[in-house]
């Protein structure tokens, strides 16, 4: 326990799933694993254990105040990113990997911001989160096989989708709950239907679009049954570690599958 607080590691296991999902699903579906995939792993991870660092630094300035250890971690993780990162782009040359660098820190930066001022659990706060934390699928398609074309947009818009639905189902299981609140009970149990029917006619209009395989398809099953099942017959209880756990199931499923289901015929 007090490893894992001297090296500031995110606590959040889901989060961790969504980081190195996208970056397993970006190599299987490369079919390759090399040098610069590992330079892309390196790097991502290092930014993701490094976000801790940099909110708390980030909430000591905003209150007026020093936070060196905080500093310190920061400029730790974030310099072994840049380490990693650098020969990405002054050996393999694969210039749009600082592309991919921009964007991630983009949305680091809302994302720590929207943190300082406590809405990063709103579903905004969180979706864009996911947009980053699966900018590593196309990174690692791309550091693999030096193109980014429609597989690599594949990759993100279907990590993504799949991500964001445990957002919008866990804020239904969470509300259904609120008793005394019926608005915010209606709220999410819409929220998390229309998410979900929209996820379907996208899932279509992919397979229609791009010929997907079946497998890139069952990969959303899980999810939508379970969604669509608690849509159907709220609980009245809720237990976190076991939807937690199920979500981390759900996660190596739609592994396996996407891997099988991309690239398209």
């Amino acid at each position: 326990m007090a490893k894992r607080i001297d090296l500031s590691l995110p606590k959040e296991h889901g989060a961790w799933a969504m980081l190195f999902v996208p970056l397993a699903v970006g190599s299987l579906v490369a079919r390759r694993f090399n040098a610069p995939v590992v330079l892309v792993i390196l790097s991502a991870t290092f930014v993701f254990i490094g976000r801790d660092s940099l909110l708390d630094w980030w909430r000591a300035i905003n209150r007026k105040k020093t936070n060196a250890a905080a500093l310190r971690a920061l400029l730790i993780y974030f310099g072994l990113a840049s380490v990693a990162a650098l020969p990405l782009l002054v050996v393999y040359h694969l210039n749009l990997i600082a592309a991919f660098g921009l964007m991630a820190a983009i949305l680091l930066g809302v994302n720590t911001a929207q943190a300082t001022n406590r809405e990063d659990r709103s579903i905004l706060g969180e979706v864009l989160a996911i947009c980053g934390l699966t900018l590593g699928a196309p990174a690692v398609y791309y550091a693999a096989t030096s193109r980014l074309d429609t597989v690599a947009a594949l990759l993100w818009t279907m990590c993504a989708l799949f991500f964001t639905s445990s957002v919008f189902y866990v804020k239904f299981r969470v509300g259904s709950l609120n008793r005394r609140r019926e608005d915010v009970r209606r709220r999410s149990w819409r929220n998390c239907a229309g998410y979900h029917a929209m996820l379907v006619v996208t899932l279509v209009g992919l397979w229609a679009a791009f010929g997907l395989k079946l497998f890139a398809l069952v990969a959303f099953v899980p999810v939508l049954a379970r969604s669509f099942w608690y849509l159907a017959k709220p609980e009245a209880s809720l237990n976190l570690r076991r939807i937690g756990l199920l979500e981390i199931i759900y996660s190596v499923v739609f592994l396996v599958f996407v891997t099988l289901g991309l690239p398209p015929v």
